[in-house]
């Protein structure tokens, strides 16, 4: 039974100009209201010392910054923290995530594999360049994957994410995304966490519906989320569905969807966890029973051409 208490923010575009140093201001003032909520992980936005700005900046100092104030707030709420920024990286600018853990150290590095024209265009002033990988992070609570804003436009990074394992991807951005964040989580069945300068912010299930949402009247979202949370399909299933709830009880949440064809079980009770819970009711797992069916499909496909 493994949970993870996840917090995402948002920080809105403020009238007029500000300052790097007032949107860490803004960031450091919520980081420091969450300390009860006993985070596990905290999502800031994409490159959010730079929301507003239009005055030139130091990067390097901006990164310095980073390094130590959000250092310090990682090790103050024992949590992980991911964060946007620039960084300048054997003499190149990126546009960049740290996964910083829970002693403040820098646990990881995500480089924008899709950077937008705007953000490359040298004639405009601009000199990003574009990662190369799609890693995903172990963590103590689980693995991490994590995409930047364009990103979304190209699905097969988030089935790639998926495929090396995510059970939670975080998307910073300067945007909200809209509906392919929900798609995105259903089809690939784990959490997507979005963290965005607009004001809506989203913590997305395994199923694609949003559990929490933050707001022009609070920049944050917060829940805890069950990272053992499985999908089943209903075929040959349906008879053991009463039958778990009856006997577990509160032990499980398990939840139907009726259109997809599909439920899900989330364990609440450590003598309970999901592994016990489907050899016990000899229950076959959404993925498990897909490949299967793969298997079985192959052995009886229609010549080519046919």
């Amino acid at each position: 039974m493994r949970k993870c208490n996840v917090i995402t923010t948002c920080l809105p575009e403020v009238p007029g100009d500000t300052t790097p140093e007032h949107n860490m201001a803004r960031a450091v003032t919520l980081l420091d209201s969450f300390a009860s909520l006993k985070p596990d992980l905290v999502i800031l936005p994409e490159v959010f010392q730079k929301i507003s700005v239009n005055i030139p900046m130091d990067d390097a100092k901006l990164t310095e910054d980073c390094r130590v104030i959000l250092g310090e707030k990682a090790r103050m709420l024992n949590s992980y923290i991911v964060v946007g920024l620039h960084e300048h990286i054997n003499g190149k600018k990126c546009n960049v995530a740290w996964l910083l853990d829970r002693q403040g150290n820098l646990a990881g590095r995500y480089i924008k594999y899709r950077p937008t024209d705007y953000e490359m265009d040298e004639e405009k002033g601009k000199s990003v360049w574009a990662g190369s990988d799609i890693p995903v992070f172990e963590t103590d609570f689980g693995k991490l994957g994590i995409l930047i804003c364009f990103d979304i436009d190209w699905p097969h990074l988030w089935t790639e994410i998926g495929n090396s394992g995510a059970e939670i991807v975080a998307w910073i951005s300067a945007y909200e995304g809209g509906y392919p964040l929900n798609a995105f989580a259903a089809v690939n069945m784990y959490y997507v966490v979005s963290s965005v300068r607009e004001f809506q912010s989203k913590i997305i299930d395994i199923t694609g519906k949003e559990l929490e949402t933050s707001s022009r009247w609070a920049n944050w979202a917060y829940k805890q989320i069950g990272l053992d949370k499985t999908m089943f399909h209903i075929d040959s299933q349906i008879p053991k569905i009463i039958k778990i709830q009856g006997a577990l009880g509160n032990k499980i949440n398990l939840e139907t969807y009726d259109e997809e064809g599909r439920f899900t079980i989330e364990s609440n009770d450590p003598d309970w966890p999901i592994a016990r819970i489907i050899k016990e009711f000899d229950l076959e797992t959404f993925e498990a029973y897909h490949k299967r069916v793969e298997v079985l499909n192959d052995k009886k496909r229609m010549p080519t051409g046919t």
